[in-house]
């Protein structure tokens, strides 16, 4: 009985309202998704066309959904030192950087079957932690169980998809994601009994969110490297670059942990509603690439504006509802800003179409800058209650 006991205090979480910040292990285990990033931007770099589009964003999700599973595991239930969970963490690490190398060839013969059984480690490690924790913490079992079984069905989708040829193979992928999408949802009471830490949770998709904006940075840089000395390309890039800086501006002043308080709604859109986010940003940093390289192949002018456009709105409507569902988001202006915002830049693709490229990310640099001081003008204004964080 001794073992069990012991076990039992290193998992569940016994207060979540205390502060719990991101440990060494977990910031290591992040390192791997910097390598995933890359290649989810390389893959649409290489495609920048609707349906790369549509690939690129297909792939963002599993890689996302490894990473949100292993973060929300390591919340709940590991609180301490524990060989054998390390050891785990590692392995998946591995089993992530696989699957990282497998993504720009997902969707060929060969390279599909290989992404398949690198996502069904990745699950599949996943489902050892889980099962470790159902048999050491009674307490946790409600939820335990339910994502075990969950978790259990969709790597078994993937697993089964590789005897299966395309598309019926894509088709069991989103099959197994969309079970394991929806475990969460419908697993509030069991969250309710094993809670996260409100304070963690957020700073974990902060970093995430810093992970992206690093790509989208390295792939601004490498823009202003690749201009070389002239003039345009390195105006082109050095806008580019400094929308980026405008967009973590944005997230990080508005974008406060509240949401998590309540899961039903507000916290299941801020999970959730950070796929938009992470995949957006990253798609913005491709297109500051591309439109670096439209300045001498004007084939990729309209792929780069829809990148650049596409990736800003896309971002704040993201950010925009996750502020709108929080408890009396509703009553916060700098929600509907966002929203408007959004829209405003999804707009822009077609309004700006005859302006050249340089033209239409200096406006873009100049609706965020006004943005960012409406919000800052208008929150100074608002109860803090309103206001949130």
């Amino acid at each position: 009985m001794t073992g069990p006991v012991v076990a039992a205090r290193r998992f569940g979480v016994a207060d979540s309202s205390g502060e719990r910040h991101a440990d060494w292990l977990e910031l290591f285990f992040d390192l791997v998704f910097v390598v995933a990033v890359a290649e989810l931007a390389s893959t649409l770099e290489h495609h920048p066309s609707g349906p790369g589009l549509v690939r690129y964003v297909l792939l963002f999700v599993p890689v996302w959904w490894a990473w949100v599973g292993y973060t929300f595991y390591a919340d709940r239930l590991q609180s301490g030192p524990d060989v054998t969970y390390r050891i785990l963490m590692i392995v998946a690490m591995l089993a992530v950087a696989a699957l990282a190398v497998a993504v720009p060839h997902a969707f060929d013969g060969t390279g599909s079957v290989r992404f398949a059984l690198c996502y069904v480690a990745v699950r599949a490690l996943l489902i050892v932690l889980y099962a470790r924790a159902f048999r050491l913490d009674r307490s946790a079992r409600p939820l335990t169980g339910r994502y075990l079984t969950g978790f259990t069905i969709g790597a078994a989708l993937w697993l089964v998809s590789i005897a299966v040829p395309t598309p019926g193979r894509y088709a069991l992928w989103a099959a197994g994601l969309l079970v394991e999408l929806a475990v969460p949802l419908l697993s509030a009471r069991a969250i309710a009994r094993v809670p996260f830490h409100v304070s963690h949770i957020p700073e974990r998709f902060g970093l995430f969110v810093i992970i992206v904006l690093g790509e989208a940075v390295a792939l601004g840089a490498l823009s202003l490297g690749e201009g070389g000395q002239e003039p345009l390309p390195l105006a082109v890039g050095g806008a580019g670059f400094l929308i980026i800086g405008a967009l973590w501006w944005l997230y990080f002043d508005g974008v406060d942990g509240s949401s998590m308080r309540h899961w039903w709604v507000s916290g299941q859109v801020y999970v959730y509603g950070h796929l938009v986010v992470l995949a957006a940003l990253t798609a913005f940093g491709v297109g500051v690439l591309l439109a670096t390289h439209a300045v001498h192949d004007a084939a990729l002018d309209g792929s780069a504006r829809w990148a650049v456009c596409g990736g800003i709105g896309a971002f704040l409507l993201a950010i925009g509802l996750i502020q709108l569902c929080r408890p009396d988001g509703w009553r916060d202006p700098c929600s509907w800003v966002r929203l408007g915002a959004g829209v405003l830049f999804l707009l822009l693709r077609p309004l700006g179409a005859g302006l050249p490229l340089l033209l239409l990310e200096l406006l873009a640099l100049v609706l965020l800058t006004t943005q960012i001081i409406v919000e800052h003008r208008l929150r100074a204004a608002m109860p803090a209650s309103t206001a949130g964080g």
